[in-house]
């Protein structure tokens, strides 16, 4: 019955001589010959090391030998080499059988074909570090994107006599569909915008580049009314089946001379007024870009006095929800820039933003957040 077992066993089973040199094999089973292709006439007298060949790891050898040498158990798995030349990973287990008083007479070795594990364990390690590879380079691009996006902020604090300009930009993500910037008509006149993508991400991102590069190589003419270039926007940025995309813009024109701000909105949050230790809201109607196909937008003109302070963001800064669960809300927004009141612009806009962001759980914003503040000067 045993040798039998022995015989049918699907594994390779070899018995070697430990006390006869070189420790020869002297019982080999059919498993060991249907695994490696030699013949048990081949096998018998012989050392089994006439399976390693030049690819066989140095160190797996090495450990079978010193578990001979130490008369130990030892499991390897090692690239073998059948009689055809053709390899395969063997798990190879070594076990030492001792007589009655101890010494070691034989050792029994048990071989397993598991190449098809290795194989498929060589194939996952190859798609991880492809899937690495992948993501590290998905990594550089995202940020090689966001520095392009970056530099089409304003690049630096753009300020004229009489009218100074702040600004702050706050990424969810790598990168955002929030974008802003400012740029000069005339000697007397600056236009600004802050729009908002729906969604994030890269697809969001792509649309307000987009933007960025169309709305500042737009004509004078049209950078100088707000209803007319929100309607031009409208008119060339229309939602599709494919994007479903949409944005809101709030764009304003600043008069230094005539201390007058002109502004008109397609569906963003109302701009801020501080004047002193008072604030209030503009609320203008009007479609987001991109819904309908002839909205109505409508321009307010505000008259400006030295201190004014003119706030301008996107709504990220007011529909962050807080610990309670409850949006941040325009009303307490205006409550922290009143409270910043005798700061910097800059500070104000930044310490505003901050708490914001202190607001929730663990002080980051599940939305882009981007704020551009005017003060009128002397």
């Amino acid at each position: 019955m045993k040798e039998r077992a022995l015989a049918s066993a699907a594994e390779g089973i070899t018995i070697a001589d430990a006390m006869a040199p070189d420790r020869p094999l002297i019982y080999v089973n059919d498993g060991f010959a249907r695994l490696t292709g030699f013949s048990i006439e081949e096998t018998l007298g012989s050392n089994c090391r006439f399976l390693q060949g030049p690819d066989t790891d140095p160190a797996a050898v090495k450990e079978i030998r010193d578990a001979i040498a130490e008369e130990r158990y030892c499991e390897v798995e090692l690239l073998n080499y059948r009689k055809d030349g053709t390899t395969f990973w063997n798990r190879l287990s070594i076990t030492p059988v001792r007589n009655d008083v101890g010494q070691t007479t034989h050792f029994i070795g048990i071989q397993s074909d598991v190449t098809r594990r290795r194989l498929a364990e060589r194939h996952l390690l190859d798609l991880n570090e492809s899937l690495r590879n992948a993501n590290d380079k998905m990594q550089r691009d995202l940020h090689a994107a966001a520095r392009v996006q970056h530099a089409l902020l304003p690049t630096q604090a753009e300020s004229l006599s009489g009218a100074a300009i702040r600004w702050a930009y706050l990424p969810c993500d790598e990168l955002a569909g929030d974008i802003l910037d400012v740029f000069q008509i005339d000697a007397n006149r600056i236009a600004f915008y802050v729009l908002d993508v729906s969604g994030h991400g890269v697809q969001a991102a792509l649309l307000s580049t987009t933007l960025s590069r169309w709305l500042s190589r737009s004509s004078l003419e049209l950078k100088s009314h707000p209803v007319e270039m929100l309607e031009h926007l409208n008119d060339n940025f229309q939602l599709d089946g494919d994007s479903q995309q949409f944005f809101t813009c709030c764009y304003g024109v600043l008069d230094r001379q005539a201390l007058t701000l002109s502004f008109s909105s397609a569906g963003h949050p109302s701009p801020i007024l501080l004047r002193g230790n008072d604030t209030s809201e503009f609320q203008l109607p009007g479609f987001p870009v991109g819904i309908v196909a002839s909205p109505e937008y409508e321009l307010e003109i505000i008259q400006l006095r030295k201190g004014d302070r003119i706030f301008v963001y996107s709504d990220g800064a007011i529909e962050q929800l807080g610990t309670t669960g409850q949006p941040f809300g325009s009303v307490r927004l205006m409550q922290e820039l009143t409270a910043t009141r005798s700061r910097s612009l800059q500070s104000s806009i930044d310490r505003s933003l901050r708490s914001v962001l202190n607001s929730t759980s663990d002080g980051k914003s599940d939305d882009d957040i981007s704020m551009l503040g005017i003060e009128i000067g002397d």
